[in-house]
């Protein structure tokens, strides 16, 4: 387990001013080219004081191998899909991610490092934290129901438990 630096945080008074939080120097933005993920790095990074920036996108396996059980549920090939159209499908995929990463890079309004991987994209977020040695991750947050967590897994829920660091989830507005 990594050392995890102590949080500082300036809460303002009476909600005058803006919450800053200082001491986390390496920050890791989670980016899956979402309004969501975007609009939570652009409120991450107002309220993170001197950072330094990397934007992870994570390309997820597009074709399981038959008979591969998902939270006991056999897999199903998209429609269209083969083994010999993957290598289109995944470039294709990669680049709506960069595209992605690009757009969350303008939202954090800082020069930032840019990284793809690919792999299953809670198990990635988490290595590549503890690989580089992050202080802080950050990653939007859908707030889906408990059916929808159960049967499709949640990202951001694998993420905030098995992170090696400190992890700020962002929530969905509900202006409603």
């Amino acid at each position: 387990m990594l050392d995890t630096p102590q949080v500082q945080a300036y809460l303002p008074f009476r909600g005058k001013g803006a919450l800053k939080i200082v001491n986390l120097t390496r920050v890791l933005f989670a980016a899956d080219g979402s309004e969501l993920a975007i609009e939570a790095a652009r409120r991450a990074a107002g309220m993170l004081a001197d950072f330094k920036a990397t934007v992870l996108g994570v390309v997820p396996p597009l074709l399981l191998p038959p008979d591969t059980a998902v939270a006991g549920i056999e897999s199903v090939a998209l429609p269209g899909m083969s083994p010999e159209t993957v290598p289109e499908i995944d470039e294709s995929v990669t680049a709506k991610i960069e595209a992605g990463i690009e757009r969350t890079i303008t939202a954090i309004g800082r020069p930032a490092e840019r990284r793809v991987v690919h792999g299953d994209p809670a198990i990635e977020i988490c290595r590549v934290a503890e690989e580089g040695r992050f202080d802080l991750v950050v990653i939007g947050s859908h707030g889906s129901g408990f059916l929808k967590r159960v049967v499709l897994g949640s990202v951001s829920h694998h993420v905030l438990h098995h992170a090696p660091c400190p992890v700020l989830v962002v929530r969905e507005r509900n202006d409603g």
